[in-house]
């Protein structure tokens, strides 16, 4: 399993759900639908303890900073908790 990013930011959203935001340099090289077809619909949350979760992508935001980095947030609705999430766990492509 190849490494996304590693999480920042955890927050809900009251229409999307729980949304994961991170930034990693190796995301920064690449265009919005690479980041896209590279996250996919399905992703895995590595917490600090090791454990994997499996979750759904319902929706993907990305955001260029003025230093060229890109911010990624990840939407995975409604199915977890915002506080079931660590800062600092791995998101991974399934």
């Amino acid at each position: 399993m190849n490494k996304i990013m590693t999480i920042s930011l955890v927050f809900e959203s009251k229409n999307e759900g729980t949304i994961l935001v991170g930034t990693d340099k190796h995301l920064d090289q690449l265009t919005h639908p690479e980041i896209k077809e590279l996250i996919g619909e399905e992703i895995l949350i590595r917490g600090l303890d090791n454990q994997e979760i499996p979750l759904q992508v319902s929706s993907i935001q990305i955001s260029t900073s003025m230093a060229d980095k890109k911010n990624v947030g990840i939407c995975v609705g409604k199915s977890i908790a915002p506080n079931d999430i660590e800062v600092g766990s791995i998101i991974l492509k399934s």
